[in-house]
């Protein structure tokens, strides 16, 4: 019998074969060809090569904190949605952000659950994984909007009502948003329509063409990293300017918190997913930061953020 990839057997009992995941693709009576897939945690996104076999409790793990992140990605939508909010607020950036990496990991989720089902079937899978490539990256194009108005907030206070009015609209906000995103998938499409589709419905690390993803998302990062100390910089200039009252508001321990919630939020920490091939440290502190960016801006925009002064808006939500 010839086997594509290969059956993985059992250590701890040789005389048996593990079948889960593989499936058969072709069979005569002379051979029979199959393919084995397996679950993948969504750090395989980020990594630059193809990955390796993954163990029962990363498939676990994966699963309740993507399930976990989805629901607060839920929560926080119903917030933005139900709720009343001051005139100058603008919660376009973080509203789109929970849409798309709620559907794109809701997608990869059920993907990798049935991939068994979906595999063989390639047209299926790529585009599964074109759709997948758009989706996470308008959500990086989204979290750069984000760092854009924070800094924004944080620099121009006294002008903040009138510049988001002015300049940042909420329709060009969303044609910047998901245009850009699906330019990019149209060109990667059009330059290299067999890219599509690896075994993990994914897009395929063959001749680079990973980078179709990974290249956008290294220069969002690089901006987002620098705007991210650029705002905590202005900020803390800020901060020794205002009045006592506005002062007083300030408690460190709630300070440091919002302060990693944002450059988790900014998507600063999935530059991780550079580092995790042959680290379950690495990997597993990339899974639970990045799955719970819905719940980050569920505590941060929805829980923590009063919006008791109107006048400063949401560039104190790191203060109120």
């Amino acid at each position: 019998m010839h086997v594509d990839k290969h059956f993985h057997r059992d250590l701890r009992n040789v005389s048996e074969w593990i079948v889960d995941g593989c499936s058969v693709l072709k069979t005569n009576s002379s051979y029979t060809v199959c393919s084995c897939v397996h679950l993948s945690t969504f750090a395989l996104i980020m990594q630059t090569s193809r990955p390796p076999e993954r163990d029962s409790l990363m498939e676990l793990l994966n699963l309740v904190c993507v399930i976990v992140g989805l629901v607060f990605f839920s929560l926080a939508l119903l917030t933005f949605a139900l709720c009343q909010w001051s005139p100058g607020v603008n919660n376009v950036a973080r509203i789109n952000i929970c849409i798309s990496l709620l559907l794109a990991h809701l997608l990869f989720l059920l993907t990798q659950r049935f991939l068994s089902l979906i595999r063989p079937q390639q047209v299926l899978c790529a585009v599964i994984s074109g759709l997948l490539h758009f989706l996470f990256l308008s959500g990086f194009v989204w979290m750069f909007i984000e760092a854009v108005l924070l800094f924004i907030c944080v620099k121009n206070l006294s002008q903040i009502s009138s510049k988001k009015r002015e300049v940042l609209s909420s329709g060009f906000l969303c044609v910047i948003g998901y245009v850009v995103a699906l330019v990019v998938v149209c060109v990667s499409v059009s330059l290299v329509p067999e890219g599509y589709g690896s075994e993990h419905c994914w897009i395929k690390h063959d001749n680079g063409f990973i980078w179709s993803f990974l290249g956008p998302v290294c220069v969002i990062l690089a901006l987002n990293m620098i705007i991210f100390i650029k705002i905590i910089i202005t900020l803390t200039s800020t901060l020794n300017n205002l009045n006592a009252k506005i002062s007083q508001m300030k408690q460190t321990k709630i300070m440091v918190f919002k302060t990693l919630a944002q450059f988790v939020v900014l998507g600063c920490s999935w530059i991780l997913g550079f580092f995790t091939n042959g680290s379950k440290v690495l990997e597993i502190l990339f899974l639970i930061l990045n799955s719970q960016q819905g719940t980050f801006i569920f505590l941060v925009y929805c829980v923590l953020n009063n919006e008791r002064v109107t006048f400063y808006d949401d560039s104190f939500i790191w203060l109120s």
